[in-house]
C-alpha cells in the first residue's frame, strides 16, 4: 500500500468515524467501571458552530477520550437548546418576509411555524460535530424541548416553587422592546457608548433659581418624582427640604436626601425615576415615591408620560433635547462615554422596566454552589477565577425565569376565577388543588 503524498480528510475522516459509529464505540450503558461523564452544555437549535463552541467541544473531547483510554466508562451526552429569545426572534423574522405578523396568529399556529424551523435548521450544529469527529454517544441525543426534558422542567418548577424557591412578584427587570419579554441579567451584554451627558434646569419652587441635574437620559423627566442630593454635599445645602419643579413637565417634587448620591458625578443632584431604574427604584421604595412608568413594552412613550405619546424613546431623546433648549430648561451638554445594556439576542438596548415576572431566589442555591469551590473541593483553572466566582456568588441577585414568548416551557401555573393561582405539573393535578 503506498502512503499518499498529502493528507487527504476526505478519504480517512468520514470513513473511520462511521466504523467508530458502526461499532458503538461512543456508547455507553451503566456497567462496573468507574463513571465518567459529561453534558455537552447545549448550543442553540437554530446556531452553527463558532469558534467559543469549538473550544469548549474540543477540551470535552479531549477529557472524555482521555477517560475511556484510562478505562472508564466515559459517556457526552450531546443535545441541543431550544433557543427561545434566539428561535422566536428568527421564526417573527421568517414570518415578517412573508406578510404575517405574530399578532395575526394563535399561539399554537405560531408553535408549528416554531416547529418548522426547528426541524429545518436544528440539526445542524449535531451533523457539525460529527464531521469533527466529536465522540459523542448519539443514542442519548437530547433536545430541551423534547418530551423527557420537558416534564422534567415542569416537575423542577413545581418542586422550587412548593419548596418557597420560586415566586412571583413585580420587581425591576430587564426588558427587551423588541422580543418584549423579559431577560434574565446574563441575557444582558454591556457596551461601552459614546453619548451625551445633560445638564437640566429644575426651577426650585417659589424661589428663582435651579437646581441642575445630569443625566444621560432626558426623555425619562416625565417619570421624575423626586430629586435626591447627598445630605453631606457642601455645594447643594441650599435645596435641603425643597421642592423643586420637573422641567416641560410642570410637577413638584421633593427634594430628598441619601448618601447613595455620588458628589462628585455631574452637580451631585440626581433626578428619581422610580419606573425606569434599578437604584432609582431603590431609593423609592426606601422614600415611598411614586413610580410612574412612561413606556410601552415596544420602548414608545405611553399615556402615562402625557408627553411625547406613542414615539420612540430614542427619537424623544432627539426632540426632547431641542425643546428643553427652546424653553431655556437646558444648561449644556457634554460628550461622555458610559456602559449600556443590550439584549444579548435582538441586539437593541434594554430597558429597565417594573414588570410581574415569576424568580428563584438565588441565595440558598448559591450558597450550596459556592461551598465546595471555598473548601476546594471543586477547582478552577486557572486558580485566580475561584475569587471571580466567590464575587459573583456573594452578589447574585434573584434570577427572572420568566419570559413573554410563545416558543418554549409554559410556566405551570393555572389562574383561578376567583383570582389567584395554583402551581402543578398537569391541568388534572390543578384541579385537584
Amino acid at each position: 500500500m503506498e502512503l499518499a503524498s498529502k493528507y487527504n480528510p476526505a478519504d480517512v475522516e468520514g470513513k473511520w468515524y462511521q466504523y467508530w459509529l458502526d461499532h458503538k464505540l461512543f456508547s455507553s450503558k451503566p456497567d462496573g467501571r468507574e463513571p465518567y461523564t459529561i453534558v455537552i452544555p447545549p448550543p442553540n437549535v437554530t446556531g452553527v458552530l463558532h469558534m467559543g463552541h469549538m473550544l469548549n467541544n474540543t477540551i470535552q473531547d479531549i477529557l472524555v477520550r482521555r477517560a475511556r483510554m484510562e478505562g472508564k466508562n466515559a459517556c457526552w451526552v450531546p443535545g441541543t437548546d431550544h433557543a427561545s429569545i434566539a428561535t422566536e426572534a428568527k421564526v417573527v423574522n421568517k414570518l415578517a418576509a412573508a406578510g404575517i405578523k405574530k399578532t395575526d396568529l394563535s399561539r399554537d399556529e405560531f408553535l408549528k411555524h416554531a416547529w418548522a424551523w426547528t426541524e429545518e435548521h436544528g440539526g445542524i450544529i449535531l451533523k457539525q460535530l460529527r464531521k469533527l469527529g466529536a465522540s459523542c454517544d448519539w443514542d442519548r441525543t437530547a433536545f430541551t424541548m423534547d418530551e423527557k426534558r420537558s416534564e422534567s422542567v415542569l416537575k423542577v418548577f413545581v418542586d422550587l416553587y412548593n419548596k418557597g424557591l420560586i415566586y412571583r412578584g413585580v420587581r425591576m427587570v430587564n426588558w427587551d422592546p423588541k422580543a418584549l419579554t423579559a431577560l434574565s441579567d446574563e441575557e444582558v451584554i454591556y457596551k461601552e457608548e459614546h453619548g451625551k451627558l445633560y445638564y437640566l434646569r429644575y426651577k426650585i419652587e417659589g424661589e428663582d433659581g435651579y437646581a441642575v441635574v445630569a443625566t444621560t437620559r432626558p426623555e425619562t423627566i416625565m417619570g421624575d418624582t423626586a430629586m435626591c442630593i447627598n445630605p453631606n454635599d457642601p455645594k447643594n445645602q441650599h435645596l435641603k427640604g425643597k421642592k423643586v419643579i420637573v422641567p416641560l413637565v410642570g410637577r413638584v417634587i421633593p427634594v430628598i436626601e441619601d448618601d447613595y448620591v455620588d458628589i462628585e458625578f455631574g452637580t451631585g443632584c440626581l433626578k428619581v425615576t422610580p419606573a425606569h431604574d434599578v437604584n432609582d427604584y431603590m431609593l423609592g421604595e426606601k422614600y415611598n415615591l411614586p413610580s410612574i412608568d412612561i413606556f410601552n413594552d415596544n420602548g414608545t412613550l405611553s399615556e402615562a408620560a402625557g408627553m411625547y405619546v406613542g414615539q420612540d424613546r430614542f427619537d424623544v431623546r432627539k426632540q426632547i433635547e431641542k425643546d428643553l433648549e427652546a424653553a431655556g430648561l437646558l444648561e449644556k451638554t457634554e460628550a461622555y462615554t458610559n456602559k449600556v445594556g443590550y439584549s444579548e439576542r435582538t441586539n437593541v438596548v434594554i430597558e429597565p422596566k417594573l414588570s410581574m415576572q415569576w424568580f428563584l431566589k438565588m441565595e440558598h442555591l448559591a450558597k450550596i454552589a459556592l461551598e465546595p469551590v471555598m473548601a476546594d473541593d471543586i477547582k478552577f483553572y486557572p486558580a485566580k477565577y475561584k475569587n471571580t466566582y466567590r464575587h459573583w456568588m456573594e452578589n447574585i441577585k434573584d434570577w427572572c425565569i420568566s419570559r413573554q414568548l410563545w416558543w418554549g416551557h409554559r410556566i405551570p401555573a393555572y389562574f383561578l376565577p376567583e383570582g389567584g393561582y395554583v402551581v402543578a405539573v398537569t391541568d388534572e393535578e390543578a384541579l385537584k388543588l
